[in-house]
């Protein structure tokens, strides 16, 4: 914990990963919230699901762009301007639900407007800390916290379901979005951040391999996720499930952690992901109990931080300050590529099959995601060979 301690004394790296936090943490709530206030108002699970594709697609398509166009006219003015649109295009389905039709065009206009926070504060990192150890920390914080918005974010928005009704998440969401997004942009560590501005032709970034190669870890990586919660919750029922997958996410801020800050070979991303297929492939001697889906889980998180991390890292080495946010916009739009994917094809698995069989897919996914990263250790960079400053 000494580590951690003495990186959140350094000027400025408190107050860039809170505020970022706060910013991204109603993309926590967002799923489940309008799964239900859109289920409520259009009594069916059509609609919901159709918005939520829509905003994942949105996401996708705007992620690159987004992040090209904080490299060449900077951070604060694409932050700012998103950070105010995206907040109005939650209340507008909240309030102005007007048709099936208008709620999926609102939806997919906020995915195209979600203030790439993540690519902003990730570009911001390595101008906040002097030695590789302190920025492979600073990438385990930042995929730990990644984790919590994922466990805190579902459970404030049915707590505020539960407790008073399917509108205030909405609002709760929008003020955390604007607050967040606001106090994130204020700060001058991100407005001064040393980043140089980037004149290549957007795209440019897709000739190094490393980049390419991130990008699709990502994509199946994160299409693993959506298979497993399918799969889960087909499993064990939609009353366990919230616990079970539950397990995921705390083992993995448990291995973030533990394992995050180590310094990382360039063989370390295969190695995390072989933990999570190994938590993945223990699931089959009892794919049904929640108990063991819970246990099998939690050891498979122990490796999703630390993974999050390493990849985090070797962008952060590998590419150029200039094309770092384009480049977290690419893998963004993998992960939400990855998600989109892994949840249909998952739906249709467990439909036409069993739970058990998307559980396989997801298993699956992961072993890919593990060969190509292994396919890639011939050129990711290591983290042994170069001492701290």
């Amino acid at each position: 914990m000494r580590t951690y301690i003495d990186l959140f004394k350094r000027p400025g790296v408190a107050q860039v990963v809170w505020s970022q936090l706060l910013a991204r943490f109603a993309m926590g709530m967002q799923t489940i919230t309008f799964t239900i206030f859109l289920q409520q108002v259009f009594h069916n699970y059509t609609v919901p699901g159709l918005a939520i594709a829509a905003s994942t697609v949105g996401g996708a398509l705007s992620g690159p762009i987004l992040g090209r166009w904080m490299a060449t006219v900077g951070i604060r003015p694409i932050i700012f301007v998103s950070t105010i649109l995206a907040p109005i295009c939650m209340l507008l389905i909240g309030f102005f639900p007007i048709s099936e039709a208008l709620v999926v065009f609102m939806s997919l206009m906020l995915g195209v407007c979600v203030p790439p926070i993540q690519p902003a504060a990730r570009a911001v990192y390595p101008t906040l800390v002097e030695t590789e150890s302190q920025r492979n920390t600073l990438y385990s914080i930042d995929a730990i916290l990644q984790e919590i918005i994922w466990i805190l974010g579902p459970v404030l928005a049915t707590l505020l379901i539960a407790f008073t009704n399917t509108l205030l998440p909405i609002i709760v969401m929008a003020v955390i979005q604007l607050g967040g997004g606001l106090w994130f942009v204020s700060l001058n560590r991100v407005h001064s951040a040393p980043i140089p501005r980037s004149t290549k032709p957007m795209g440019s970034v897709l000739k190094q391999k490393i980049v390419v190669y991130m990008i699709v870890v990502n994509l199946l990586f994160v299409a693993s996720f959506a298979a497993l919660e399918i799969g889960t919750v087909a499993a064990v029922g939609q009353k366990q499930a919230g616990f079970v997958i539950c397990m995921l996410s705390i083992g993995s801020v448990l291995g973030g952690l533990a394992f995050g800050h180590r310094v990382k070979s360039a063989s370390a991303l295969t190695k995390q992901l072989a933990i999570v297929l190994i938590g993945d492939l223990l699931i089959f001697f009892n794919a049904t109990s929640p108990f063991w889906l819970g246990a099998c889980l939690f050891i498979s998180g122990i490796g999703v931080a630390t993974a999050f991390a390493t990849m985090g890292a070797v962008i952060g080495k590998a590419v150029p300050l200039d094309d770092t946010t384009e480049v977290y916009g690419w893998i963004g739009s993998g992960q939400n590529i990855g998600y989109g994917f892994g949840a249909a094809v998952a739906g249709i698995v467990v439909d036409q099959l069993s739970s058990t069989h998307s559980l396989g897919l997801a298993a699956s996914l992961d072993f890919l995601a593990m060969l190509v990263a292994f396919a890639a250790i011939s050129f990711t960079p290591s983290f042994r060979s170069q001492k701290d400053k």
